[in-house]
């Protein structure tokens, strides 16, 4: 099994002991499994474990990151200086 492979398939996600690539591996598999069901018995099945796997991967993705540090500090220097506007104003 090459490295493609192995990150494509559930069984070489698995060994890596990645839970996050291992759950990719399950939902990439598993939405195969939808798009070539023919059972509408199977179908419930697959989508629901679908919607389980969906979620545990989004519970487990870290958190996007709006901005960055510099954008902190001058959204904090920004609001700062709009407090000290606001006072000297009413001064």
């Amino acid at each position: 099994m090459t490295t493609s492979e192995s990150s494509r398939s559930v069984l070489g996600a698995a060994r890596t002991d990645d839970y996050l690539k291992t759950l990719i591996a399950m939902r990439d598999t598993l939405a195969r499994s939808i798009d070539e069901c023919d059972s509408m018995r199977d179908l419930a099945s697959l989508n629901k474990q679908l919607s389980d796997t969906l979620k545990l991967i989004d519970e487990l993705k870290p958190a996007e990151q709006v901005g960055d540090v510099v954008d902190e500090i001058a959204q904090r220097r920004a609001a700062r200086r709009s407090r000290a506007a606001k006072g000297a104003g009413s001064a």
